[in-house]
């Protein structure tokens, strides 16, 4: 296969299509507002590029002027050359996303048409007999067409906030405003277009699934597709050949038909293991159609050797439940976050990549749940994670609503979960699939109706996954109110759930008496330093808690409510029961409120193994500029939290328990496959007086409890742990005592804490 990029400059015609309309590239008269554009690229930033809209379209309100645009129709145009050798070859133009209601024209000849912006599109075009061509793609306003539909009985009583037609759009379901995004809704050319010649004989598609892992064996099964000449059949030999390390294994065997399989064992595999269980080992495998000794198709790509279950008793009890994933024969505690758009435009999210992935790492996540309000991630996303060892929990993109039932709408969902299913399929991260985010909840919500007869999850996405991945576990809902759930009418009944509730004090009982056994969401406010306010933000505003447009719409909050700007306040009364009068201490006071808040979460679960099995925290990184539960800003400015997770994502940590009997527990979490011995001690930071220490040796994959400290509830003290282990040193910490905290004394114990 050649591919030859389309990307770069084009031309953008724009008009607004309430007042007319163009149905071919011939009536595109010089009448028609014109912009030089990018492909990848967004209508928006172009126009921003062009001095139409504001430079900076995430300062103070700027946002809102967008809005005026939802309503145009879009035309980019390009000529491009079709090299003269490859004229009579197997030609197709490629569209990796388009945003989102496209008709494609070639040298003024419809070639095709789509809807949705998360998949790739093709197009064959072997009709074509000349070099030189033109090529043009019409992107119709999407409000339109959802306002020329009909509503259904379903969508007119879901969510209030936003336009209920928008659900039959496939696009990113945040791009109609969220509490984490502005509203959006954009069009363009967002990911590359290609040109693409392809061979005679080619892999159609290329399956390892790792089926069974016993006795240190590993038995495979390859599958292939091809296509190819009905003559080459009998004639070839498909050969598989994989390294990693020092081990290298081959299978031959002879293509009878255009699709077939191959069995193996692999002694004493090198395996894949998410972090802090193992190394990520990657066997590099290539896979040769070979014809009287000649190569007539390859295809290669990163092979990750894993098996994995999920037990899931459906029900929580906090103590005999369970939501565990089980990774080659070992049960596997999960720390890791939520992933959202990296940018409210997502032509830039393969920009902030690099950065976004290095903090993914650094942070310490073995696992991510790709939430099901952003896109599908490119490649890179899922190379990343490979090489990382951070298990990937993947949503369709579905988020907080009814989704339609009709004959289209679940025919497109169900070529969409294939088109992604056969795409990701092969990387070692995948973990787990699940079906949407928060969909059984919104239907619940809303009206007490049993999630159970949604046909999107229940059968369209569940046969998808047995039929292209089956050996990966299927979630259908996250959380998933079964039958059984459902009829207990709990919201708080899940093994797996969610926790937002009033979002009061972070050791409230709603979350320190949760019963679920894994924790998917849960996140905790907290305000940006005011250098990085000031990014985005006008003087008038930066006051704290000031009631501002821009606060509120930066809250983020489309239609002018304000609870989230209070919230901050809320949390910052709720520890030190004041609000300060100047912005850095405000925003200081909102990040402990914050980092503590977090660190209290993760630790609260780790300390609680077996019964609990993971937590996976709100959110890494925002997608704009606000004021909100991340730990790092659209900026990749760090918050306190983010050091604070650090500490306590540790795969082997010690932690101090909550005061019960006049005593805090000290507790080591021990999330690896080695035993592990050292020496603890603990000191009061403010008297250097030894609290505790000890010697420990913990058994590998648990929590163990290593004594306790007498404490009193009335005592604001911090706790310095310090631990070492093979001559290296490592740190965590733990304050004491009821709120209000003392807000001088807490600044100053940040100092010792980052010493």
């Amino acid at each position: 296969m050649n591919k030859t990029s389309l990307n770069g400059k084009w031309k953008l015609y724009y008009y607004n299509q309430l007042e007319k309309d163009i149905d071919s590239p011939e009536k595109l008269t010089d009448d028609i507002k014109t912009v030089e554009c990018t492909v990848p690229g967004n209508v928006e930033l172009d126009l921003s590029k062009a001095g139409i809209l504001p430079e900076d379209l995430y300062f103070a309100s700027n946002m809102r002027k967008i809005k005026e645009f939802e309503t145009y129709a879009w035309w980019y145009e390009r000529e491009f050359e079709i090299p003269e050798n490859e004229l009579n070859g197997n030609l197709f133009l490629q569209f990796e996303g388009v945003d989102c209601i496209a008709e494609y024209f070639l040298n003024g000849v419809k070639i095709g048409e789509s809807e949705n912006m998360l998949i790739p599109h093709e197009f064959s075009i072997n009709h074509v007999k000349k070099a030189k061509n033109i090529l043009h793609i019409k992107i119709s306003s999407t409000v339109l067409k959802e306002h020329s539909e009909e509503y259904t009985n379903r969508t007119l009583f879901m969510n209030p906030y936003n336009d209920q037609k928008s659900v039959e759009i496939r696009k990113a379901p945040h791009m109609y405003g969220w509490d984490i995004l502005p509203r959006a809704v954009s069009a363009g050319l967002w990911r590359g277009v290609n040109l693409v010649s392809k061979n005679e004989v080619e892999f159609t598609q290329f399956i390892c699934n790792p089926a069974k892992y016993k006795y240190d064996n590993m038995y495979l099964i390859f599958a292939y597709e091809l296509s190819c000449p009905y003559e080459i059949l009998g004639k070839s030999t498909i050969k598989i050949t994989a390294t990693c390390k020092d081990q290298t294994f081959c299978v031959e065997s002879p293509v009878k038909f255009h699709g077939g399989r191959i069995e193996c064992n692999i002694e004493n595999p090198y395996l894949w293991w998410p972090k802090g269980y193992g190394e990520p080992n990657l066997y590099d495998l290539t896979a040769e159609i070979i014809c009287d000794g000649k190569v007539l198709a390859t295809h290669r790509e990163k092979m990750g050797l894993k098996t994995v279950k999920l037990e899931n008793s459906l029900i929580a009890d906090d103590k005999n439940g369970k939501f565990a994933f089980i990774i080659n024969g070992e049960e596997v505690f999960c720390k890791g976050t939520n992933w959202v758009a990296l940018d409210a435009f997502h032509s830039r999210d393969a920009e902030r990549y690099d950065k976004a992935l290095e903090l993914l790492d650094d942070i310490g996540c073995n696992m991510i749940r790709m939430w099901g309000g952003n896109v599908y991630e490119d490649d890179a996303f899922y190379d990343f994670c490979d090489a990382h060892g951070i298990m990937v929990w993947q949503d369709f993109v579905m988020a907080c609503n009814g989704y339609p039932h009709t004959e289209k709408f679940l025919k497109e969902i169900e070529k969409e979960a294939i088109t992604i299913i056969k795409k990701l399929r092969n990387h070692a991260c995948i973990t787990l699939w699940s079906g949407d985010n928060e969909c059984d909840s919104a239907l619940l919500d809303c009206y007490w109706t049993d999630p159970n007869a949604n046909i999107i999850t229940r059968d369209i996405l569940k046969r998808a996954v047995f039929n292209h991945d089956f050996t990966k576990p299927y979630l259908l809902s996250s959380p998933y109110y079964s039958e059984e759930v459902f009829k207990t009418g709990d919201m708080m009944a899940p093994a797996e759930n969610h926790l937002w509730g009033p979002r009061d004090y972070y050791k409230s009982r709603f979350y320190s008496e949760s019963r679920a056994h894994f924790i998917s969401e849960t996140g905790y406010h907290g305000c940006p330093d005011v250098e990085y306010l000031e990014k985005f933000l006008e003087k008038e505003d930066l006051k704290p808690g000031a009631i501002t447009e821009n606060n509120i719409l930066h809250s983020t909050d489309w239609d002018g409510r304000d609870h989230r700007v209070r919230l901050v306040s809320d949390q910052i009364i709720q520890m030190f029961g004041f609000v300060p009068d100047n912005m850095e201490d405000f925003a200081l006071a909102s990040q402990l409120s914050q980092a503590e808040a977090m660190k209290y979460f993760l630790e609260r679960m780790r300390m609680r193994r077996p019964e609990k099995s993971g937590i996976l925290w709100w959110n890494l990184i925002d997608g704009w500029p606000q004021v909100s539960d991340a730990v790092v800003g659209y900026y990749f400015d760090k918050k306190l939290a983010y050091y604070y997770l650090k500490q306590s994502q540790q795969p082997f940590c010690i932690m101090v328990d909550e005061i019960e009997d006049w005593n805090n527990k000290i507790i080591a979490a021990n999330d690896t496959l080695k035993e592990v011995s050292g020496k603890v001690k603990i000191t009061d930071a403010d008297t250097n007086e030894l609290l505790f220490e000890k010697k420990f040796t913990v058994p590998q994959n648990c929590s163990k409890a290593l004594g306790e400290i007498r404490t009193m509830y009335s005592e604001h003290k911090l706790m310095l742990i310090e631990w070492e282990i093979d001559g290296k040193k490592f740190y965590n910490h733990y304050t004491t005592g009821q709120t209000p905290m003392p807000f001088d004394k807490c600044k100053e114990w940040v100092k010792k804490i980052k010493k």
